[in-house]
């Protein structure tokens, strides 16, 4: 049981790391010959610490507890990539409401597919690492 926590831990770091570095490439950030003049800006390393923050949260106590129920409930591979999606997305949607003083459609769609694509990739890094890592540590 610590074994597996540990694991999963280890792969919300790991999530964690990747989906901050996507995300603060992709949203947010501009380059300094492109920022307009008397506007607040960031940095990427800024936007990658903010991004991080809110991820690892998320991902550490929401990620493994949803993670370590699917897997031990749901055994076929199919059913288990729907319910993280799904999971993910509905995280993801929650937050955005919450966080959110006005909500948009357009948005909240945003939230839901990076909601679902960070359950997805904690899916596939935890599917690699079981194949690779953790056989070695066994």
């Amino acid at each position: 049981m610590l074994k597996l926590l540990i694991q999963k831990i280890s792969i919300a770091i790991i999530s964690t790391i990747i989906l901050a570095w996507i995300l603060s490439l992709y949203f947010g950030y501009t380059p300094n010959a492109q920022e307009t003049a008397d506007t607040a800006s960031f940095s990427y390393s800024t936007l990658f610490i903010i991004y991080a923050v809110y991820s690892l949260v998320i991902y550490a106590t929401l990620g493994v507890i949803i993670s370590w129920i699917i897997d031990t409930k749901i055994k076929k591979q199919l059913n288990q990539i729907v319910f993280y999606t799904a999971s993910g997305a509905i995280i993801g949607g929650v937050f955005y409401l919450y966080t959110s003083a006005v909500p948009y459609f357009h948005e909240l769609m945003t939230f839901l597919l990076i909601g679902g694509f960070a359950s997805l990739l904690f899916l596939v890094i935890q599917k690699g690492c079981h194949l690779t890592v953790f056989k070695l540590i066994k």
